[in-house]
């Protein structure tokens, strides 16, 4: 019995989690950091109240899209639905800015 296809399942295992790590940290603080720029863009309060709750948000921000790496069980949606995600807040960033 070859030691192969155990090492090739465990390496596979290990890239999949140091990938989905990867995703939430750099995608997480991609889209937070979009999305607190968005909120206080979009909230009715003054700019200070606007930017500090915001802030406040983004905790629970990237704490939920930490959660949604590892619960999604797609690696190829769960890439595509975080670019989605950063792509249509850049561009509601854009639009509102003028």
């Amino acid at each position: 019995m070859s030691l192969s296809p155990y090492f090739a399942y465990f390496t596979a295992y290990r890239i999949n989690v140091v990938t989905r790590f990867a995703l939430a940290i750099f995608g997480g603080y991609a889209c937070t950091a979009l999305s607190i720029s968005l909120m206080s863009l979009l909230l009715p309060v003054s700019k200070v109240d606007a930017v500090l709750f915001s802030v406040c948000l983004s905790v629970l921000i990237h704490c939920l899209i930490f959660i949604a790496v590892f619960a999604t069980k797609s690696l190829r949606f769960l890439c595509g639905g975080l670019l989605l995600l950063a792509t249509v807040q850049w561009l509601l960033i854009l639009m509102l800015r003028g």
